[in-house]
């Protein structure tokens, strides 16, 4: 099966549909990866570049950022890299007024044993570290 990587411009274009015409081809990929003829990966800065751009330039809100996450995460066609740590930190972004990056390191904290070393206040809020 082959594998594609795929970019923020991709999903952004499946989820938001504003230009037909790639909503289209994406869709067909996101087609072939439903009936296992492919496989799509979506590395870690495409979860992360998807939640920036949907609050800066198209004016998501919070909850809206958080269902297109938890949809893109339930999508058993989609393999997202670091999948349980993007699960947990969405649970933490809904319940926290902290940037969602902050809410991955948290989470990566947690499931790995790891301390958090950063002069960020928030860290301090939600962590013994």
């Amino acid at each position: 099966m082959a594998q594609i990587i795929i970019d923020t411009n991709i999903l952004l274009r499946y989820i938001l549909r504003d230009i037909e015409g790639q909503y289209l081809i994406s869709k067909k990929f996101f087609t072939q990866a439903k009936l296992k003829n492919i496989q799509l990966i979506v590395p870690q800065i495409v979860i992360f570049e998807i939640v920036f751009n949907l609050n800066k330039f198209y004016d998501f809100d919070k909850e809206q950022i958080i269902k297109t996450i938890e949809d893109l995460l339930s999508t058993n066609y989609l393999n997202v890299e670091d999948w349980e740590i993007f699960n947990m930190a969405v649970g933490i972004y809904e319940n926290n007024s902290i940037d969602f990056v902050d809410c991955f390191i948290i989470a990566k904290a947690q499931i790995s044993g790891a301390k958090i070393f950063s002069f960020d206040k928030d860290f301090k809020k939600l962590t013994k570290t």
